[in-house]
């Protein structure tokens, strides 16, 4: 068995967790990128795009590898393919495509047919799959246009190939559409469209179980009942962290697996099979406005906690960051919102509540988070810490426009302390009342809170951190949360010897999870049997989302809530799931 079989036997292991019914093999699986974007153009042809011509090949290179050393029925391509449409585009995209086992089929995008219709046709016409359908061990896949999806006419399209295809789907197994059209489902409060009221009747009477469209940054969405899973994208800069999805179609549901590799664990949603169970029900039906948590409750774990982190309020008062921090008070409220809604134990916020660290930021901070019902336990981070003095009694300060806010911010920290200030966590104590650093036990649990500075840890606190590990070596489950990732995967994380030493120990003391945020994305890494969890941001980055927990005697499930700009517009979240490396099975003890 070759070393990459054995990795994708790992994680597909490690995702079965995740499912208490997979007794059963899927009756049909089908594997699935968008966007590869493979191009001859030179870097210096690409402009600010540049990194494509490295990224672009090398991230295929790596899905064709792990479509191959997995078993799956059918591998899809949603475009755009190629980055410019051009011909040598095309012949090096199949030159790609030729190493794929399993039979390939493709869906173009506008860059594909906008400028290199006839290339695309005479080179890979042969896999194309736009406006057809397939019927692949009974399951029926619909094909549509992903080009002018936004007009009437191309939506007219979109319908009759709909039609024309769906009408081939009796008897089915399940049903999946790929592309389709951005319609709202009908609604009480605004007429309905002709246009609309066809698509939807489609998708309900012919039991579609969901829309797979492609797009740069992944989203899983619910329009009414009707999950849509947006494919990764194999080229884009945002999304190699998952270069593959595996469908995987059972009798009475779908299992949607974002797929890393290397030994790392499924990203996971699973969703009913309309044709043989009941749809979801909409969020606004649902106590929690969110369907997959109301499922992860009925499993009855132990303890259920929330992670957020970088709510970095702006207090508007430097240009350049205007833009930039224009949501943050609606996003933070959105989160605050759905956290209470589902009643957590506790809540943890891993750093960066404020952008400059200045008093008007803190009590926005305070005015949103004092709304928060369950226990709430921040930690400080980089932007919550007080600059070194110093640095700002240089003259010509390399701060420029924040010189004079991190002057006045030493200023109040002086006035708290009735005197000169020597704490850089001055203000983060003064307006959290929490310390910088501390343990937090519940239900088994031990959470120990970390300062990471500006990616550093102090002797003091060091010592400290060994002597609670120590003191808590029995305890069911560990979690260890700081700004800073202390995984170098990650980047932008605690340096040196300090990030070895904690390793170490996290390794030592079999600690379930390292919890950190500072990075503005997310991502999931298992290192010497603990998982360490980015959590995104709750003001600009990748995306705007939260991490929610489930904790069991023998694993957690880390969950990724994102949210978008109004509450219930993203109900699901996707499941990732850990060993609890402390476990001892009943054999075993």
């Amino acid at each position: 068995m070759n070393k990459t079989v054995s990795i994708l036997l790992l994680f597909l292991m490690i995702g079965m967790l995740a499912s208490q019914a997979f007794s059963q093999e899927p009756v049909c699986r089908i594997a699935a990128i968008s966007s590869p974007y493979i191009t001859t153009l030179p870097a210096t042809e690409l402009g600010e795009r540049s990194w494509i011509a490295k990224t672009a090949p090398e991230s295929l290179e790596r899905t064709i590898a792990l479509v191959n050393a997995t078993q799956v029925d059918a591998m899809i391509v949603l475009g755009p393919l190629s980055w410019s449409g051009s011909k040598t585009d095309f012949e090096r995209t199949k030159t790609f495509l030729d190493k794929i086992k399993a039979p390939t089929y493709l869906l173009p995008g506008e860059k594909d047919v906008s400028a290199g219709r006839e290339s695309f046709d005479n080179i890979l016409g042969n896999k194309s799959v736009e406006g057809q359908s397939l019927n692949i061990n009974g399951v029926h896949l619909q094909f549509t246009s992903l080009t002018n999806t936004h007009t009437t006419e191309g939506q007219r399209t979109i319908l009759q190939q709909m039609k024309t295809g769906l009408s081939r789907a009796k008897n089915a197994k399940a049903v999946l559409l790929f592309g389709g059209a951005e319609i709202r489902p009908p609604s009480e409060q605004n007429a309905t469209s002709p246009i609309q009221a066809e698509y939807w009747r489609l998708i309900n009477d012919n039991k579609v179980a969901a829309r797979f469209t492609a797009v740069h940054a992944h989203s899983v969405r619910l329009e009414g009942q009707l999950p849509i899973w947006s494919i990764p994208s194999s080229g884009w800069s945002y999304t190699p962290k998952w270069p593959l999805a595996i469908i995987n179609v059972y009798k009475k549901k779908i299992e949607l697996d974002l797929v890393a590799g290397d030994g790392q664990p499924l990203q996971r949603l699973i969703i009913p099979n309309p044709v043989n169970a009941a749809r979801m029900v909409p969020a606004a039906s649902d106590p929690f406005g969110a369907p997959t948590f109301s499922e992860d409750l009925k499993l009855k774990p132990d303890l259920t906690f929330v992670q957020l982190s970088d709510s970095q309020f702006d207090d508007g008062t430097v240009p350049r960051y205007q833009s930039r921090f224009a949501m943050d008070e609606k996003m933070n409220k959105l989160a605050v919102t759905q956290v209470n809604r589902m009643k957590p134990a506790m809540v943890f916020m891993t750093g960066d509540l404020t952008n400059k660290n200045t008093k008007t930021e803190w009590e926005t901070f305070n005015r949103i988070y004092t709304k928060l019902k369950p226990p709430f336990y921040p930690v400080p981070g980089n932007h919550d810490t007080l600059y070194e003095r110093a640095s700002l009694a240089r003259e010509g300060s390399e701060k420029d426009d924040l010189f004079n806010s991190s002057i006045k911010n030493w200023q109040l920290a002086d006035k708290l302390a009735g005197g000169k200030a020597t704490d850089r966590t001055a203000l983060f104590r003064h307006f959290t009342k929490k310390d910088p650093y501390y343990t937090v036990e519940t239900n088994g649990c031990v959470f120990i809170c970390l300062y990471t500075g500006v990616a550093s840890i102090e002797k003091e606190q060091m010592a400290w951190f060994r002597q609670q590990l120590e003191r808590t070596k029995n305890a069911k489950h560990v979690f260890v949360l700081g700004h800073y990732p202390v995984l170098k995967d990650f980047g932008g994380s605690v340096q040196g010897p300090e990030a070895d030493e904690i390793m170490a120990l996290l390794r030592q003391y079999k600690v379930a999870a390292y919890l950190a945020g500072h990075r503005h994305r997310y991502g999931y890494k298992i290192h010497n049997g603990t998982a360490h969890v980015l959590c995104d941001d709750l003001c600009w980055g990748e995306y705007c989302a939260y991490q929610i927990y489930h904790v069991f005697e023998d694993r957690i499930i880390a969950c990724w809530k994102p949210l978008f700009r109004a509450d219930l517009n993203r109900p699901l979240y996707e499941r990732v799931v850990f060993p609890e490396p402390r476990y001892k099975s009943p054999s075993k003890r």
